[in-house]
């Protein structure tokens, strides 16, 4: 279980900072993601089962991580805490209000390597257990606040024409499934017929053996 992907950005399309510890997608993904999710609130969205999104949303700026299913959420959001801090800790408002893209790669990447790091070896750490007891209390608030299930499915989020998209890999995908699966029906049919020939030649052969054999005894 760990933490794959980070990244601040503000007003939905200036990216400040990111991380990804693995080469992937996901930061074109979110990218599609960030005009479309909600101000002001932290919550979860759930990737293809296997992954899921977290974002904290505050003052204009969207602290989202990406996770496999496995991580904790509340190690999730105890990292992005922790991000937003060090963030605010390190630039001002006026610097986070009117930084260009980018603009904090070089200065601020390192610490999300670090903490990304820190948090994927040290689960247990001790901001986690302190997190434990508010957790239901963080959930609880969310929910007041959006009125949706704080899983949601990612597609609900996704526009017509990402979900078409998805729907064509996924039909391509069964289409070529079909193939494969007809592909391999064939080849058993074949198989099974080649089988069933030289079953009917061994048994006609020792029938004509049996014969020639009789006929040879008592001719």
């Amino acid at each position: 279980m760990s933490l794959l992907y980070v990244v601040i950005v503000r007003s939905g399309n200036v990216t400040l900072a990111d991380y990804e510890a693995v080469t992937s997608n996901f930061p074109s993904l979110a990218k599609k993601l960030f005009e479309k999710l909600a101000k002001d609130v932290r919550q979860t969205y759930v990737y293809q089962q296997n992954y899921h999104f977290h974002y904290v949303n505050e003052n204009d700026i969207t602290y989202l991580c990406l996770s496999d299913h496995l991580f904790p959420k509340r190690a999730a959001f105890a990292f992005l805490d922790d991000i937003k801090r060090l963030f605010c800790e390190k630039y001002n408002e006026k610097e986070r209000r009117n930084a260009i893209n980018y603009a904090m790669q070089n200065s601020f990447s390192e610490h999300l390597k670090a903490k990304l790091t820190y948090y994927n070896n040290d689960p247990d750490n001790e901001k986690i257990k302190r997190l434990q007891g508010n957790i239901i209390e963080v959930t609880e608030q969310m929910t007041q606040n959006i009125g949706i299930n704080e899983f949601d499915k990612l597609d609900k989020i996704l526009d017509r024409e990402d979900q078409v998209q998805i729907l064509v890999q996924k039909t391509h995908a069964m289409s070529q499934h079909t193939k494969d699966l007809k592909s391999t029906v064939n080849s058993v049919r074949r198989d099974q017929e080649r089988r069933a020939l030289r079953t009917k030649l061994f048994i006609g052969a020792v029938i004509l053996a049996m014969i020639l054999a009789v006929y040879f005894i008592y001719r």
